[in-house]
């Protein structure tokens, strides 16, 4: 069973944003995070959703709870949504 994180985002600048999201790539691998997509919204550049596969649902969980001092440093205003969902 796969486990995926989907979180969107609303962000202030995208490029710093994405800059912050780069720079925790080493994190994110020790994590077992695989990142399977970033998207930008048409309508609005800075609103950005990262889908995420993650090692279970209790490491989703984990990662949701400890992403919020991360957020703040990247410029990120609010977040629209997270889902957790397990694909068979």
């Amino acid at each position: 069973m796969t486990t995926v994180l989907i979180n969107s985002q609303k962000v202030k600048d995208f490029k710093q944003w994405h800059e912050a999201f780069a720079a925790n790539t080493p994190m994110r691998e020790q994590a077992g995070i695989k990142i399977r997509g970033v998207y930008q919204s048409v309508e609005d550049q800075n609103m950005v959703t990262v889908i995420s596969e993650v090692p279970g649902v209790e490491q989703a969980r984990t990662i949701l709870s400890n992403m919020k001092e991360m957020m703040e440093k990247s410029g990120v205003e609010s977040t629209d949504s997270k889902i957790v969902i397990e694909i068979n």
